[in-house]
């Protein structure tokens, strides 16, 4: 009998352990880990035409302590301008962001997707700094930009 007895709470805790241990993962995966996802920040979408999105963030922040650039892409060395990628440098905190544009077809949305060159998932879940970075960008970019087009929220 005493057997019995210790084998069931052997069974029990074993049983214990690994539920906790799938538990555990599946918490930890609901949060991001292993996803594979796009590693873009955020979607930002304002109602608006922004054909020439350049152009608008040119005249928006023209006074601004602000630097915006095409991104220049250089795999093959023949330093082509990707029209879709728009280089912002903040000389407050010395941070560069690039937003994508996916398609230029009057709707005006784009994609955070790189600050300081590192994408979402290079960050960590819990990044203070990659907080503290996105806080930023939306007070001192997407700010003006909600005033000047009423902004959709998802």
């Amino acid at each position: 009998m005493k057997i019995i007895k210790w084998i069931a709470i052997l069974s029990f805790t074993v049983l214990s352990i690994v539920i906790l241990y799938w538990v555990g993962f599946a918490i930890l995966f609901s949060y991001g880990a292993g996803s594979g996802g796009t590693g873009s920040f955020e979607r930002y979408e304002f109602k608006g035409n922004g054909a020439n999105a350049k152009k608008v963030f040119e005249k928006t922040f023209e006074k601004e302590d602000i630097i915006i650039r095409d991104s220049v892409i250089d795999e093959n060395h023949d330093r082509t301008i990707d029209e879709h990628l728009i280089i912002i440098n903040l000389k407050e905190n010395n941070t560069e962001y690039i937003i994508d544009f996916p398609n230029n077809n009057n709707d005006f949305y784009f994609y955070l997707i790189y600050i300081d060159g590192k994408i979402n998932d290079d960050f960590g879940w819990f990044s203070f700094e990659k907080h503290k970075k996105l806080k930023a960008f939306e007070e001192v970019i997407i700010k003006p930009l909600s005033k000047k087009f009423k902004r959709v929220e998802e």
